[in-house]
Parts: C-alpha cells; sequence; structure tokens
C-alpha cells in the first residue's frame, strides 16, 4: 500500500474509531464518568490493537497518544454541562489543540506507510514471537492508553470549577506552552538534520540537542505537569499528581533507555554522551556535566 493510501487507510480507521466510541458510550451502563470514559478508552484501544493485528502493523497505535486526549476533553465538556469557557479552560483547550495537531502532524509526516513499523515492535516480534499479539496488546497498547488517561485525568476538575484564577493558571500554561514549542523545535531540528545526507549515521548535536539528548521528551514531560498544575487551582484529588509523575517515568525508564540502546553504535555518541545531559539542559544553566 502507498504512503498516501496508508495515510488515508489510517485516518479512515480513527475516524471511525470515534464513531465508535461516542456509540459507546450511550451503551456502557456506568454512571461514574471517570469510569465510563477509562472503560470507552479500553474498548478504542483494543479495537485498534485488532486492526494493528490484522495489518500486521502496530505502529498505527503510536497515533492515539495524541489524538485521544483531546477528545477526552469533548467527554468532559459534554458530561460537566460546562455553561462559560473561562481562562482556565481556554488555556487548556488552545494549548492541547496545539500539542495534539502537532503531534498528530508530526507523526504523519514521519511515518512511512503501513509497509513501516516502528523498530522497538519489530524487536519485541521477534524476541516475543507466538506471544506477540499478547505481549503487543499489554506492553504497546493498553499500557501507554492507561498512562495517557492518567495524565490527562486532572483536566476532569477544570471543566467543574469556577475556582478564581491563581498564579498556578499562569505557571501551568506556561509550562504547557513551554512543552509545545521545546517539542515543536527539537523535532523541527531532527527533521531538517535528517534531511541531510551528509548527517546519514551521524548523532544531532546542534541547536536544543546540543543542550540536551532528548528535549523532545523534556517538552512531553513538561506538558503534563503543566496540565496538572494548572488544576491545582480546582483543588484535584492528590492521587491526580500520578499521572505526570508516570509520564516522567515512562520517559526515564523506558523510553530514553531503548533509544540510547539504539544509538550507543554510532559514531560520537559516547562522546555525546558524556557532554550532554540526557535530559534537563544543564548548561543552560551555568551547571556543566562533569
Amino acid at each position: 500500500m502507498s504512503l498516501n493510501n496508508s495515510r488515508i487507510f489510517v485516518s479512515t480507521i480513527y475516524f471511525f474509531l470515534i464513531i465508535i466510541g461516542v456509540f459507546i458510550n450511550d451503551l456502557i451502563p456506568i454512571n461514574n464518568p471517570v469510569y465510563k470514559l477509562l472503560a470507552i478508552d479500553i474498548a478504542l484501544t483494543m479495537l485498534i490493537a485488532i486492526v494493528g493485528l490484522l495489518v500486521k502493523n502496530d505502529s498505527i497505535y503510536d497515533l492515539y497518544w495524541s489524538v485521544i486526549p483531546f477528545f477526552m476533553v469533548i467527554y468532559w465538556i459534554d458530561v460537566s454541562h460546562i455553561q462559560a469557557f473561562n481562562v482556565r479552560v481556554f488555556i487548556l483547550l488552545a494549548l492541547l489543540g496545539w500539542w495534539s495537531w502537532r503531534l498528530s502532524y508530526n507523526w504523519f509526516r514521519g511515518w512511512k506507510g503501513l509497509s513501516h513499523e516502528d523498530w522497538r515492535y519489530v524487536d519485541l516480534r521477534k524476541k516475543t514471537k507466538g506471544f506477540y499479539p499478547i505481549v503487543s496488546f499489554f506492553g504497546i497498547q493498553l499500557f501507554p492508553t492507561l498512562i495517557v488517561f492518567a495524565a490527562a485525568l486532572p483536566m476532569q476538575p477544570i471543566f467543574y470549577s469556577e475556582a478564581t484564577l491563581l498564579y498556578t493558571d499562569a505557571l501551568g500554561g506556561l509550562l504547557m506552552l513551554t512543552g509545545v514549542l521545546l517539542e515543536i523545535f527539537a523535532d523541527k531540528q531532527m527533521h531538517a538534520f535528517r534531511r541531510n545526507p551528509d548527517n546519514a549515521g551521524e548523532i544531532i548535536n546542534i541547536g536544543l540537542w546540543k543542550y540536551s539528548r532528548h528535549p523532545n521528551y523534556l517538552g512531553e514531560i513538561i506538558f503534563w505537569w503543566g496540565v496538572y498544575i494548572l488544576s491545582l487551582a480546582t483543588h484535584p484529588p492528590l492521587y491526580f499528581i500520578a499521572g505526570p509523575i508516570i509520564v516522567t517515568l515512562l520517559f526515564m525508564g523506558i523510553s530514553i533507555p531503548l533509544m540510547e540502546k539504539r544509538m550507543q553504535n554510532r559514531i560520537g555518541f559516547n562522546e555525546y554522551k558524556k557532554r550532554t545531559p540526557v535530559l534537563i539542559p544543564w548548561k543552560l544553566f551555568g551547571k556543566r556535566k562533569k
């Protein structure tokens, strides 16, 4: 299947996924809106996992990470019967919408079609063999779905509260904006670097990548902490902080180690690793990595 046809196929799948989500919402006999949303989220994850299994390409799930939070917002707007879009709601909608569009666009730009699958999934498929469908569902689909659900949960009280604006709203919005901008510039620099054939096999060491080995991941972590801090004025349950904590642990404990293991055999990586912090750009604050 060509790249354009692959994109049309995936877009169609996600369009029908949204329609099915609306249909499921009317069928699930759960009164608690949080539990109902979780049930819908898991059901849609199962469906996209089945599609991935049928086309033998689990990379089509990757778009779910960037799409589902925005539709969670639509869900909360619907069930909360929000009467007015206050400043806090506007900040969330504007920055989450920008984050969702940017991440989705970046995925489509970098995806090579149904003939290509993420190298991590390919490796996992080889290692697990006949057990891959089970491992894939729980590890590649359900696990990230639950993480995104936890990270997005602090959005819920924002649509139920008319609490007065506090400094936490400005700080949360600033962090969300910073996270999005970090990801935009990091992705733009990486895209330009990879397009240059002279850089084949080289380690990027320009722009943001000169100060952090994973500025895109740093942006993602900062964004979700921003969402949580934006919700603080609404007095969310204490356990809602688990969302950004889990996102941070995901990148620090899984995503970054996997990426660095893949990069370790590239020329110059050891030197790059010594002079550039893994995540936080300490050099910008005058603290040099020893």
